[in-house]
């Protein structure tokens, strides 16, 4: 799991350098444990929404349906060489 975020954590701030965002406001990301699944939480100026649910057994990654649960049908795995790690990775 850590690997995975700090995976997500260089690909923001690669993205942060690519477009040329003020690096000082850089979001920052960490993990709340729940029962099934860890979220990954996003802060970015202030406010922070979910990046995404990782299943804790089996890596899995899904996208957020809202604060507390994650959408139906699996956009990834952890342990994959590919693996989602931007939001706009879930669709590619």
């Amino acid at each position: 799991m850590e690997n995975y975020l700090e995976a997500v954590r260089e690909a923001k701030r690669l993205e942060w350098l690519k477009y040329g965002y003020n690096m000082e406001f850089i979001p920052t990301f960490s993990t709340i444990q729940g029962k099934r699944f860890t979220k990954i939480t996003c802060k970015t100026y202030g406010q922070t929404s979910v990046h995404c649910f990782v299943e804790t057994t089996t890596g899995d990654i899904y996208k957020a349906a809202g604060w507390s649960s994650p959408a139906k049908g699996v956009r990834g795995n952890i342990h994959d060489e590919q693996k989602p790690l931007l939001g706009y990775d879930f669709y590619k």
